[in-house]
Parts: C-alpha cells; sequence; structure tokens
C-alpha cells in the first residue's frame, strides 16, 4: 500500500474491505519511502525498516520519560532497560508493519496526556493537549486495538483529578478550586475530539466485524490468554523447557502484581513517590482497561487474542509494571532484591538470540529470490517466468528476485476476498501461462502463500501439475515454491552450466546420458530454510534416444564417497518420465530431466560424486551406472 499514491491508499483501506487495517501507517511509510527516494533508497530494504527501528527507540525513549514522570528514577531506568530488551518490541520494531508504531504513539500519548494535566500555563498545556489528539490519532487509524486505550485515557483522566494531590494542595493554597477540573475539562474536550476523529473509521471497523467475525464468549479460556500475554510481552517464542518457561512465567507474574498493587515506593533520592497511588492506577488502567475490552469483545469475535502481535501496545506498561514491582522488593527486602532485578532483565534478553533464526520467519521470500536466482544462473540456456496468486505475494516475489529475472508482470489470479474455483480454469488460470509458454520461457516457478480464500483448491497448482512436469519442490516457512518445466525436448542442446559434465554415455540400450549439470556445486549437509533438516542437491541430466527404447525408466542418482552412498534422489509425482515414459520417446531430441538428492544429514564436509543410473519398472538398476558430476558438502 505505502507505493500507491496517498489519495488511493486512503480511498482503499479506510473502508477496511480491502484491508482490515486503516490507512494511518501505510500513509506514513509512504512518505518515509518518498524522503527515501532522494536517495534512491525507497527499495532498500534497511532504509525500509529503519522507521520501524526508529519508532522503537522513540518506545523506550517515551517511555523512559513517563515513568520518571510518575516514579522513581530506578523504576524508570529497569524499564527502558526491559522495553529496549523485549523480544517482542524488538521483532515488531524491524517489521514493516504498523503493530510496533501503534505501541509508541500509545506510550506517547500517554506521556502527552500527564504533561498536558502538569502544564502550568493553558498555553503550555495546549500544546500538550494538541500532541495527545495527534498522537491518539496517528495510533488508531495505525491499528485499530489501539482503540482500547481511549477508555483507559479516560480513567486515567478521572485518577489524575482524585488522586494529584499536589496539584489539589496548590489550588487549595492559591484559593483556585476548580483549576483542577478546569484541567479536567481540557483533557475531556482533548479524547472528545480524538473520539470525534475515529467515529467514521469505528464505524467501519464495526460494519466489517459484524459481517465476518464469528462469535465465541465473553472471558473464555481467561486464564490461557492472560498467561500467553504475558509470555508475549516477556519471554517471547523462547524453546526453553516447558518448566523453565512456567517458572519464568509465575516470577515475572508476581513482580507484575506487585508493580501495580503495592503502594509507596522510595524514590532515587531517598523520598516517597510524589503520586505512588496515581502510578498504580495508572498502570492498572493502561493494561487492564484493554485487556478487559478484549476479553468482552469475544463474544463478538473469537479471535480477539489469536494472534501474537495483537496485543503489543500494551508491552511497554506491561513491562513498566514488571520493573516497579522489582523496584518494590528491592524497597522490602533491601540488596538481595537485585537478584530480581539481575533476573527479569536475563529472562527478557534471553528471548532476543531467537529473534534471528529461521524459526521465527512467517514467511522466507528472500530464501525464494535467493533460490530462483541461484538455479537461474546455473541454467544459461533456460529463462524462467515466475507466478503468484495474490497482489501480495507477487510484490513481495518481485522484490526478493533479481532485476533481470522479474520480467514485465507476474500472472495475478485473485486478490484477496475472491476464491479461485475449477470452473475458472479455462478462462482464468489457462490463458496466461500457456502464454508464458508461448512467450518462450522454458521454467515456470509457482511461488504459493497465503491462499487461504483465494485459491483453497489449489486450482493454479493442481492445472500445473496436470500438464508440465515438476522440477523442485521448495519450502522455505510460510511459502511452497514449485518449479515446473514448460519445455523438455530441445534440438540442439541449449548452454550448460560452467563446469557441466558431457559423458554421452549410453546407459541402456538406446538411451544416452548426453549431459550433467549440478546446479547446486556446493550444499549444507543441513538445511533450515528451504526444506529442513538435511540438503538437498539439485541435478540436471540430459538425455537423448538414439533410437527405440523398449522399456520404461526413472533415474537413480546417489551422492556417492568413498565411505558409501551419503544421498538418495527424491521421487516426486509428476516427475518427467512418469508424465512421458522413456517408452515413448522418439527422435534424437536432447530431453530435460531434473532431480533432488536428499543428502543425509550427517554428511561429513567434502567432495562427493554424482552418480547416474537408471532403474527399470521394476525398480532395480539396469545397465551402466557412472559419475556425473560433483558435489562439495559443506
Amino acid at each position: 500500500w505505502a507505493e500507491d499514491d496517498p489519495l488511493y491508499i486512503w480511498n482503499s483501506t479506510f473502508p477496511l474491505l480491502k484491508d482490515k487495517h486503516p490507512p494511518g501507517y501505510y500513509l506514513l511509510l509512504h512518505v518515509w519511502r518518498e524522503g527515501l527516494a532522494f536517495f534512491e533508497l525507497q527499495h532498500h530494504e534497511v532504509a525500509l525498516r529503519a522507521l520501524g527501528a526508529l519508532l522503537g527507540v522513540l518506545t523506550v525513549a517515551g517511555l523512559l520519560l513517563l515513568t520518571r514522570q510518575l516514579g522513581a528514577r530506578r523504576t524508570s531506568l529497569l524499564a527502558g532497560l526491559l522495553a529496549a530488551l523485549a523480544p517482542i518490541l524488538v521483532w515488531y520494531s524491524q517489521e514493516l508493519r504498523m503493530f510496533q508504531p501503534a505501541a509508541t504513539f500509545l506510550v506517547w500519548a500517554a506521556f502527552f496526556l500527564l504533561r498536558g494535566w502538569m502544564g502550568a500555563s493553558f498555553a503550555r498545556r495546549l500544546g500538550w493537549w494538541a500532541a495527545l489528539i495527534a498522537a491518539l490519532t496517528l495510533a488508531l487509524y495505525s491499528y485499530l486495538f489501539s482503540a482500547f486505550a481511549l477508555p483507559a485515557a479516560g480513567l486515567t483522566l478521572l485518577c489524575l483529578l482524585f488522586t494529584d494531590r499536589r496539584f489539589q494542595r496548590e489550588a487549595r493554597r492559591l484559593g483556585r478550586p476548580g483549576a483542577l477540573w478546569r484541567r479536567f475539562s481540557e483533557g475531556v474536550a482533548a479524547l472528545a475530539i480524538t473520539t470525534v476523529i475515529f467515529l467514521p473509521l469505528a464505524r467501519n471497523a464495526w460494519l466489517v466485524n459484524d459481517s465476518e467475525g464469528e462469535p465465541g464468549q465473553a472471558f473464555m479460556f481467561f486464564w490461557q490468554n492472560m498467561q500467553r500475554q504475558l509470555q508475549i510481552f516477556t519471554v517471547w517464542r523462547v524453546d526453553w523447557p516447558w518448566w523453565l518457561v512456567t517458572a519464568a512465567l509465575v516470577l515475572l507474574a508476581g513482580l507484575l502484581a506487585a508493580g501495580v498493587l503495592v503502594p509507596g515506593q522510595r524514590g532515587g533520592h531517598g523520598t516517597r513517590n510524589s503520586a505512588p497511588v496515581l502510578e498504580q492506577l495508572w498502570l492498572a488502567t493502561w493494561i487492564g482497561v484493554p485487556l478487559l475490552i478484549g476479553n468482552v469483545l469475544l463474544a463478538k469475535s473469537d479471535t480477539v487474542f489469536a494472534e501474537d502481535r495483537y496485543f503489543v501496545f500494551l508491552a511497554p506498561f506491561v513491562l513498566w509494571a514488571i520493573a516497579r514491582g522489582v523496584v518494590a522488593l528491592v524497597t522490602g527486602v533491601g540488596p538481595s532484591g537485585y537478584g530480581a532485578a539481575l533476573l527479569a532483565v536475563i529472562l527478557v534478553a534471553a528471548g532476543l538470540p531467537r529473534l534471528w533464526t529461521p524459526a521465527m520467519f512467517r514467511e522466507d521470500w528472500r530464501a525464494v529470490g535467493q533460490y530462483i536466482a541461484a538455479y537461474q544462473a546455473r541454467s544459461p540456456g533456460l529463462p524462467a517466468a515466475a507466478v503468484a496468486h495474490v497482489d501480495y505475494t507477487y510484490k513481495a516475489v518481485r522484490w526478493y528476485l533479481p532485476e533481470e529475472l522479474r520480467g514485465d508482470a507476474l500472472p495475478v489470479f485473485a486478490l484477496f476476498g475472491s476464491t479461485l474455483s475449477v470452473e475458472q480454469v479455462d478462462d482464468v488460470v489457462a490463458p496466461p501461462l500457456r502464454g508464458i509458454e508461448e512467450a518462450g520461457f522454458a521454467t515456470l516457478w509457482l511461488v504459493q502463500s497465503h491462499l487461504e480464500g483465494v485459491d483453497d483448491g489449489r486450482v493454479v497448482e493442481g492445472w500445473l501439475d496436470g500438464v508440465y512436469p515438476v522440477l523442485t519442490e521448495q519450502f522455505p516457512t510460510g511459502i511452497k515454491l514449485t518449479g515446473y518445466a514448460l519445455h523438455t525436448h530441445f534440438e540442439v542442446l541449449p548452454p550448460l552450466a560452467e563446469g557441466a559434465a558431457m559423458p554421452e554415455a549410453e546407459l541402456v540400450p538406446n538411451l544416452r546420458l548426453a549431459a550433467c549439470e549440478v546446479v547446486t556445486p556446493m550444499v549444507a549437509a543441513t538445511d533450515e530454510r528451504l526444506h529442513p533438516p538435511s540438503g538437498w542437491v539439485h541435478v540436471r541430466l540430459w538425455w537423448q534416444p538414439v533410437g527405440p527404447v523398449g522399456e520404461d525408466y526413472a533415474p537413480s542418482v546417489q551422492v556417492v564417497g568413498p565411505d558409501g552412498i551419503w544421498g538418495e534422489r527424491l521421487v516426486r509425482e509428476g516427475e518427467l518420465m512418469q508424465r512421458v515414459p522413456t517408452s515413448m520417446w522418439s527422435g534424437d531430441d536432447f530431453v530435460r530431466d531434473e532431480v533432488d538428492i536428499n543428502l543425509n544429514p550427517a554428511t561429513p564436509a567434502g567432495e562427493y560424486g554424482i552418480m547416474v543410473g537408471l532403474r527399470g519398472a521394476d525398480g532395480v538398476e539396469t545397465g551402466t551406472k557412472i559419475e556425473c558430476g560433483r558435489v562439495h558438502v559443506r
């Protein structure tokens, strides 16, 4: 969306029909991209993600300022440290999505609310109230669940009115008892203006959810949901034993409860916090109210807590409460309480290393682009095209493909909200795919992701499986990548990859192995991204019949070392020799056949031979078997 014109972004996303998220973040990212365009970085991934990273830093800064105004210095520093280390906040600061920005805007909205209340003059307060309106509006128009913080902000104003003893005393001293109510009225006006701005979007959200949501029950699975939320905000996605996760959550839950419930902590200079009750109420309100609303809304939709990211905006406040609980423990039991602070920091930070592992990928588009690019670099005579189902997939494929492989367009069969049916094959699916073949492409890459509600019946894949031989299948996280051979028979042997072997050996009567290309000359024995747990060696074989082939054969391809066989060919439905049996081959064309060899994950590093032969219809190897290339295993 951010690539489009601002008016188009607004018209497309504000109704919440083409996209379930409102236009605020997309417009912000659009402005960021336009700024990057001056430096020709509008397509640079790191430059684009820097926006989220900067907002993540601003989240920590806003939390530091807010907690320092309300609490002791130690609470402020520990809360900021936990927020800076929290895996969930680090992760979503790196994404080009609206969840971390919503957290940033809400933290700053809370800070602006407090400063608006504390302003000495109306002019100063007016500036803070305006900043509150802007921050809340940005949050609401970026992520709809931010609306859960609006009632929390209103209750906070009430807490300020009745618990801020400093201003109460000052008002009485100056003989202006109405000053507190004036501040309260200003805050209410700011929240009212924000609510009016939000109402049109809220109406659209209600209408869309009313037509699409599946009702559940209020407060269903309450304790499970709350436990899961605490883990999301602290030890997110750790791969620890269950007992260790449980112990960590019990400790953190205790610190959280202490932070919300224990009154009157000592300040950094030995003086009592000026508003300990206010700090407690602030935490209880900004954490409790959104969770209360979420549990009530389960009656309307059972997906309120379905995804980890939905309540990310609460993470800074939960971490603040944990920090306050730690400081309360230190105050109560003395220096031994510092162990709790150290343990809380270690527990949160221990989840960070997992963020940068393949286990955390949602869709590994980079792996898709890298595989296609590497394959095509070793296939100089076989031009390729790619196919995507939906606009989202189409853009992702193009993003990570080298420029020379992107082409002018990729077929897009359906947008979100529409579903392909078998009846649409002849009119919708087949024509563009046939057009790719007629355009002279030899290989087609089908990239499938997010097919729910778009191609539930795998119509596109089914059509391709019925027409073209399968070359390979790769399974990056969240994606299925399938290669198809649009052209298998060539009158002249196409240009081959560097280092290709040309044995020109007749392995069985009238069937010659003309050439052999190792498309992946270097692989790892283990794999974490394309098809865990083992590496695959991809080999392209060029067969040539030199007369009638009387039997049906299948290739036998192995990775062999001095001490035995370390890899065997994967057998797939729809391979070339299954689709077009060798007994049907005629003429003297060069026939393209491709296989994957599944390595043993324990294969020692070194260089291995690729042994190629043929198996008869009974599965028994027959004829000659030769070495046809080598692979380096690392």
